[in-house]
């Protein structure tokens, strides 16, 4: 539900999910398919690479239609929003449901060490400091679910985390409260039976 004056809030959230979704997709293809296909062979990841490709062009329709809104040169209308987002993330739920096996944990074992793939982690880690704004950091948070899967990148300096979580959040006011979790990574109350429903 949402009210006029929520619009803005919501659309700032919006941006910030589509910021991250660029950085995901930028260190994947700049970083981790690279370094899988010296193991696998040139060409490996293409399919996830063309993946992107195809759902990208409409996502970035759906991220410049939030950028007018924000900047007053489009109307927020639920139903042409929504349309426009399921464009796009109808083809990226497929994709992400084909990347999986070429990502398989039994894949992985059987072609890198452990040295291997910590030093991967050091490269992923580099990458996404270089990326990732401190100002959108927060949707780490409000999108994660501690209480699902404990992992939070180490890479992120103590000082940075807290920044983010007790800085940036305020001031970017509102806009935080359109995710599942608080700033803990704790899952909302309201977001709790579809994580229920999901599971059983």
């Amino acid at each position: 539900n949402y009210t006029e004056a929520n619009v803005p809030s919501f659309i700032k959230f919006c941006r910030a999910v589509a910021d991250v979704v660029h950085e995901h997709h930028q260190t994947e293809e700049e970083v981790i398919f690279p370094y899988f296909e010296e193991k696998l062979g040139k060409g490996a990841m293409d399919a996830n690479v063309s993946q992107h490709h195809d759902f990208m062009p409409q996502f970035d329709e759906w991220n410049e239609h939030s950028k007018k809104i924000l900047a007053g040169e489009e109307v927020y209308e639920s139903d042409k929003f929504v349309a426009m987002l399921r464009k796009s993330t109808d083809t990226l739920s497929a994709h992400l449901v084909d990347e999986i096996p070429t990502l398989e944990a039994s894949i992985i074992k059987a072609h890198f060490s452990d040295d291997e793939l910590r030093e991967l982690e050091v490269r992923i880690g580099k990458k996404i400091q270089e990326c990732i704004s401190v100002w959108i950091m927060p949707i780490l948070f409000v999108s994660g679910d501690l209480s699902y899967n404990s992992w939070f990148p180490d890479e992120i300096p103590t000082p940075v985390i807290f920044f983010a979580r007790h800085i940036a959040m305020r001031i970017g006011g509102d806009m935080w409260k359109w995710g599942q979790s608080d700033r803990y990574c704790q899952l909302k109350d309201e977001f709790k039976p579809m994580y229920t429903v999901a599971s059983s």
